[in-house]
């Protein structure tokens, strides 16, 4: 059925918005849910490095407005994996709109700009909107799907690929407990790591030194431009 809204139907919102690998999910929904779903929201600019979502810590939604964050797995000896690089646009929170406890890390891995939702008002409309339970399930699918595409890269990428998530995926881990988007290894280490030789890592890490993503030193990987990184993992095809 047409919205008389938006002037879009339900299916032309959800393909609209899922043409490229991020939700826009405020575009899922009319204009009259999404201002209903704004309601007694607050805007926050958080800096890299925070956690802004964690088991057993507080039930929050929202929305990234600008930035780049991560969601991670982790195990009680602290070991780490990426399951999912969150872009604008992009609702946190599905799995608690949904009544559930927070599951998982999320991480922003550069300074952020969010719009944190009234939780009561995001659950509410879940439970009695279709459009908006129907919004929050596809950001949930795509979400899996994102795991799926970290899986797949670490097997089947392309070195440049592989690389870009390696070096993701420690630089994030890193910021966590040094402050800075850096790596600790040598091409050897990180060679082995993605399953190439260290002449191959050798050249991956020299083209992305020549487009300014990172600089190196002997022992040392710093990350310059985690975006780029990101999007090289996201061009990975499913």
């Amino acid at each position: 059925m047409v919205n008389p809204v938006s002037g879009r139907d339900g299916a032309g919102r959800a393909k609209a918005a899922t043409s490229s690998i991020a939700v826009d999910f405020q575009s899922l929904l009319s204009v009259a849910n999404r201002r209903q779903f704004l309601q007694g929201s607050t805007r926050a600019v958080l800096p890299a490095g925070t956690i802004a979502l964690q088991p057993g810590g507080p039930s929050l939604a929202y929305f990234i407005e600008a930035g780049l964050a991560r969601a991670f797995w982790s195990l009680p000896d602290g070991r780490q994996t990426t399951v999912a690089i969150i872009r604008p646009k992009e609702f946190v929170g599905a799995a608690v709109a949904m009544g559930q406890p927070p599951w998982i890390f999320m991480q922003l891995v550069t300074e952020s700009t969010l719009t944190i939702l009234d939780l009561e008002n995001v659950r509410a409309m879940a439970a009695t909107e279709l459009e908006v339970a129907t919004a929050i399930a596809l950001q949930q699918g795509v979400r899996v799907r994102d795991a799926y595409r970290l899986i797949a890269v670490r097997s089947l990428g392309n070195i440049r690929e592989r690389v870009a998530y390696d070096l993701l995926d420690r630089a994030a881990q890193s910021q966590l407990v040094v402050g800075r988007l850096e790596v600790t290894a040598t091409q050897a280490d990180l060679a082995d790591s993605i399953g190439s030789s260290r002449e191959v890592m050798s050249r991956a890490l020299r083209d992305l030194r020549a487009e300014g993503i990172v600089e190196t030193a002997p022992g040392l990987i710093r990350v310059l431009d985690p975006d780029r990184l990101a999007a090289i993992v996201r061009a990975f095809v499913i």
